[in-house]
């Protein structure tokens, strides 16, 4: 991990060349910090070695401090340049289960119509949603209710497939049947209307008769 005075240097420098990017269309931010493109680089080869995808994750999640003040100098400079590193980082966020920081670089992505890296097919605003839900749904408790509520949030007005915000909707849900079952509901029937085979109705209808139970006694 870069020492403190490191790590000053890189946020300090991030945050210039970010807004000398941003007064020249041409410039890419991964090409002007050369540390930087060069240990990714060199984090991308030492991946491509790794079969294992648990393997992947944990080696992902060794690289990220190393971009960290990176990252902050880009995201504090408010200057919005493609940037492929920033991208990178932000997926392998996501990867690595460190949402609270991906989604600070999707804001900043989404606000500055910034796409992904080459090799991504999906639009930025997509893969944030459906990396998201689909850990959730994946693992139980994974991913936590106020991270899917605000990757919605921060997508909202987006353009996607609605299958893919579908997904989204349907683990909100499921997060919330324990806590929240009038929520839970509202979300499972939004997951239904945009996503008819997205194979929430066993859930949703034994919430429905839950919610219906529960009201009933509360009259009684």
């Amino acid at each position: 991990m870069p020492s403190l005075a490191r790590r000053h240097f890189e946020r300090t420098l991030a945050a210039k060349q970010s807004s000398a990017a941003a007064k020249s269309p041409a410039a890419t931010l991964g090409s002007m910090n050369d540390r930087v493109a060069t240990l990714m680089l060199g984090h991308r080869h030492a991946l491509k070695q790794i079969q294992s995808v648990k393997a992947k994750i944990e080696a992902k999640r060794g690289f990220l401090p190393e971009y960290a003040a990176y990252v902050d100098g880009v995201l504090a400079s408010g200057a919005g340049v493609q940037d492929d590193v920033l991208m990178t980082v932000m997926v392998w966020r996501l990867d690595a289960g460190e949402y609270e920081g991906a989604l600070d670089i999707a804001a900043h992505a989404l606000r500055h119509d910034l796409v992904m890296p080459p090799g991504f097919n999906r639009d930025t605003a997509t893969a944030v949603v459906e990396e998201i839900a689909d850990a959730a749904l994946k693992e139980a408790g994974a991913v936590p209710v106020e991270t899917i509520r605000a990757a919605l949030d921060l997508t909202d007005g987006h353009d996607m497939p609605d299958e893919v915000r579908a997904k989204a909707r349907k683990a909100l849900g499921l997060a919330l049947k324990d806590t929240d079952v009038a929520a839970a509901i509202e979300h499972l029937k939004a997951a239904l209307d945009l996503d008819p085979k997205c194979g929430v109705k066993t859930e949703l209808n034994r919430l429905m008769k839950q919610a219906e139970a529960e009201k009933a006694d509360a009259e009684t």
